[in-house]
């Protein structure tokens, strides 16, 4: 049985709703690379532009994926629960193959997740006919105890059944950081391995996987720490919230602060929103150098100020304060030493398989050995 509370915030299980959007950018590698790092909203996962453009939903907007049958004219969930790949048709629609509905936000020229969609292609410089299909993923983990059981033991009539959980099965784990097929095909070389090491024709027994299991708790631990912290982010105060409520929080500031700013202008008080823009993507700004410079060394190209800060202006305030407070990748605590399941298969540590029974020989005297102190 697997336990959810360790991804658990205040009692909740952290559950992730990402949107998976087909696209084809025409930004460099090294631009695409700064943007995405920069913040938690947008991860566009491509090479040389051509790829998925992942976006982190709210709880709101992760109501509003929703699938509409024309025929019927009733909402299905089929993009939400299964999930589907939804393809680009004429007019706009994105249609699934094989339940025939409809991406019900992208008919609705004025709904607010279909223009923060527009927003990520924006900021990505996806032209909208390039974006080709559009999917969900919905992502949470669990810590299990073990991986490896015994299903059932050996009888007069059948031989006993050992069970594993590999993959996903295993180690579903949150997809932003990566890791998923490592963690995955490490999982299948480590059980292999250890199956060609003990199997001499005879029954398996429990200790012959123990090795097996202490790679894939290294594995769990490994990654499953590091994409819990790509859902959540503490504070300076030592608060941690989900990803996804600091950009929810974000966008409500925003709408507060509009019905504000139209009270300011009535009241001939103009400036108050231009400054905030500013202000965001100022601080936007910073962090992209500081970024750069760390990224410099290693990934030539990258833009300068000037390109940056022309490429952030043609977006919204509302997209610049969002990607602002998302926050920026931890890069720190996600980086570091990673899952390395040869260290339980060394050559120099065979398996011991006695080939008969023989009684144990006497233990040497410590005292002739000389590893007691009697003085």
């Amino acid at each position: 049985m697997a336990d959810a509370s360790i991804y658990s915030l205040d009692g909740e299980h952290i559950q992730d709703v990402v949107l998976g959007l087909k696209v084809k950018s025409r930004l460099p590698d090294p631009m695409s690379v700064l943007l995405t790092v920069a913040q938690n909203r947008f991860l566009l996962n491509s090479l040389r532009g051509e790829g998925f453009l992942n976006m982190r939903l709210t709880r709101e907007e992760a109501r509003n994926v929703i699938g509409i049958d024309p025929v019927r004219q009733v909402l299905e969930e089929c993009i939400a629960a299964r999930p589907c790949l939804m393809s680009r048709h004429e007019d706009n629609e994105f249609a699934c193959p094989t339940h025939g509905t409809l991406f019900l936000p992208a008919l609705l020229r004025s709904s607010p997740l279909w223009k923060r969609i527009l927003e990520g292609l924006r900021l990505f410089d996806v032209p909208e006919e390039d974006l080709s299909a559009i999917t969900s993923f919905r992502l949470d983990m669990v810590q299990r105890p073990r991986f490896t059981a015994q299903l059932t033991r050996p009888a007069a009539d059948r031989p006993g059944t050992y069970g594993f959980l590999l993959g996903d099965a295993a180690n579903a784990i949150h997809f932003w950081p990566g890791r998923g097929l490592n963690s995955g095909l490490a999982s299948a070389v480590s059980l292999a391995r250890s199956l060609s090491r003990v199997w001499r024709g005879r029954p398996l027994r429990d200790a012959d996987f123990i090795r097996h299991e202490a790679a894939m708790s290294m594995l769990q631990y490994r990654h499953k720490s590091r994409a819990w912290n790509a859902m959540v982010t503490t504070d300076e105060r030592g608060v941690t919230r989900a990803i996804k409520d600091i950009i929810e929080g974000s966008m409500e500031a925003t709408a507060a602060s509009a019905r504000t700013d139209a009270t300011n202008q009535r009241s001939s008080a103009p400036g108050a929103a231009s400054n905030s823009a500013e202000a965001d993507l100022e601080i936007l700004l910073d962090r992209m150098r500081a970024i750069r410079e760390r990224l410099a060394p290693r990934l030539p190209g990258l833009p300068n100020d000037e390109v940056l800060r022309a490429h952030l202006s043609t977006l919204a305030p509302a997209t610049v304060r969002t990607l602002q407070e998302s926050g920026a990748w931890d890069t720190l605590i996600v980086g570091g030493e990673e899952a390395d399941i040869d260290i339980f298969y060394q050559q120099y540590a065979p398996v011991f398989v006695p080939a008969t029974r023989r009684p144990p020989e006497p233990l040497p005297d410590p005292r002739a050995a000389g590893l007691l102190d009697l003085a």
